[in-house]
């Protein structure tokens, strides 16, 4: 098996960890802490990670992408390292000075002090190195092993809502205990070489181009959070928090797939070899899409029976977030391939920062409109507006330069399919109890009529993929 298909069971048997554990974690830590308690910790983090945005000032990308284009060469491995993480190290002391000084000010809070660890572990993450190398078992492995750790430590010990410090704690020390340990790697790749300070002030100013956007991509995606929080309602930040966890879930482990390709794009793309990347991108959007759309429908379908027996309760509000924010699974990892497989292998960092600008403006210009008057509801308008607006930017970008995009025929028939299978769920599941085995049965009603409709009219590019194993175990088999 080459690197690319190892690298990509690597990730997406991590991001299938991360689906099944909050599976388990999400109903535990919402029934016991409640929507308020859940609020609490989201509007912290949501304000921690306007630090953590600094500390790590675009480093996981720009990083990723200059260790991608050295190559094998351990000299310059370790040079461009100690360059990079220098700089980053020094930032992050200045980030965590300011972090205290400005909640000791506003008066934050135990959580939000807590969640400073969140700062150190950005400016020690050194994941972009081994993503560069396209060494994703060493980070899959670390992940896989604390995440397990968290899950336990969850499970045993967070039964009320006394438990929420408590909760905040074993979630931020997983957080840095994971760069930490990926430290342990290095040596076998890299040698200490002290890095000059113009050398790092080189790369900051690189990074920094990658960093500028990404402050236009925290306030659309995690403005509606803090806004929710300071207008006093901490309960709607809780629904909110918990309707875009469900939802970022499997954006997630869709956006394995780009995180696996972004290395191997921009190798592609250095050696000329553009048909075949651009062909590439467009077999993962019509791949992407073809389980995006399902899954935005299945959380349409299924939301109505799932958030009492999951959530609880006090989650009742999700019924009309969850479904508004279930189209974020459809755009955002429509616009994450375009972006990571496209725009960054192919420094085309102008027409990335457009996308996330003008979604920035738009997401405060909405938010300030909306929030106030429709609450978590008007938040969830807001995400999927900018998030579609992103979308349409980078789509336009690629087929301006390509001709390629996605197969309308697919799509029309994903869609109208999708369609179907909501009615279908809703008929013949209206009168069930809000129980997990319904939601089991509607999950398996929702799968078969998606995957039978689609293949029957010809729409699942799984098809394809199919004939072209069966094809090339035919020819082995002759020889």
């Amino acid at each position: 098996m080459n690197k690319i298909g190892k690298n990509l069971i690597y990730q997406s048997s991590y991001q299938v960890l991360k689906i099944l554990m909050p599976l388990i974690t999400v109903p535990i830590v919402s029934h016991a802490l409640g929507s308020s308690g859940v609020g609490q910790y989201a509007y912290a983090n949501s304000i921690a990670q306007y630090f953590v945005l600094a500390a790590a000032l675009g480093l996981p990308l720009y990083g990723t992408r200059e260790i991608a284009r050295i190559g094998d060469d351990k000299n310059l491995l370790s040079k461009k390292f100690w360059v990079l993480e220098g700089f980053s190290i020094l930032l992050t002391g200045v980030v965590l000075i300011s972090y205290f000084i400005i909640g000791l000010i506003f008066n934050f809070g135990t959580i939000y002090f807590i969640q400073s660890l969140l700062v150190v572990a950005a400016g020690l993450d050194v994941s972009w190195f081994f993503m560069g190398i396209e060494d994703f078992k060493k980070i899959t492995i670390v992940s896989f092993f604390l995440q397990i750790i968290t899950f336990l430590l969850i499970i045993t010990q967070i039964n009320s809502s006394n438990d929420l410090i408590k909760y905040a704690l074993i979630l931020t020390v997983a957080t840095v205990l994971n760069p930490i340990t990926l430290w342990y790697f290095l040596k076998k790749k890299i040698y200490f070489v002290k890095p000059k300070f113009t050398e790092m002030w080189f790369a900051l100013k690189g990074s920094m181009v990658l960093f500028i956007p990404q402050v236009a991509i925290i306030l659309y995606t995690n403005l509606n959070k803090t806004m929710l929080g300071a207008l006093g309602n901490k309960t709607f930040v809780g629904v909110f928090s918990n309707a875009l966890l469900v939802t970022t879930v499997f954006i997630t482990l869709i956006s394995s797939i780009d995180t696996v390709l972004m290395p191997h794009a921009t190798r592609l793309f250095s050696q000329n070899k553009y048909n075949e990347g651009y062909v590439m991108i467009q077999r993962v959007l019509n791949f992407e899409a073809y389980f995006t759309i399902a899954i935005a429908a299945g959380i349409i379908a299924l939301s109505d029976k799932l958030i009492p027996w999951f959530f609880g309760s006090s989650f009742s509000g999700m019924n009309t977030v969850l479904p508004i924010l279930s189209l974020l699974v459809i755009f955002i990892p429509g616009g994450i391939s375009i972006s990571r497989q496209y725009l960054i292998p192919q420094n085309r960092i102008k027409e990335y920062n457009n996308s996330v600008y003008l979604g920035a403006i738009i997401s405060v210009i909405l938010n300030f409109m909306l929030i106030p008057t429709l609450g978590a509801v008007g938040a969830a308008i807001v995400s999927v507006a900018v998030e579609v607006l992103i979308w349409l930017i980078r789509l336009w970008d690629f087929w301006k330069s390509t001709h390629l995009g996605y197969s309308r025929w697919q799509i029309l028939i994903n869609v109208i399919v999708a369609l179907i299978m909501i009615f279908v769920i809703k008929l013949l599941t209206t009168n069930m109890q809000a129980t997990p085995i319904t939601t089991i049965i509607q999950a398996i009603l929702g799968t078969g009529v998606y995957l039978g409709l689609t293949t029957i009219l010809k729409a699942n590019p799984i098809l394809p993929l199919l004939k072209q194993v069966r094809d090339r175990s035919s020819v082995k088999n002759r020889y």
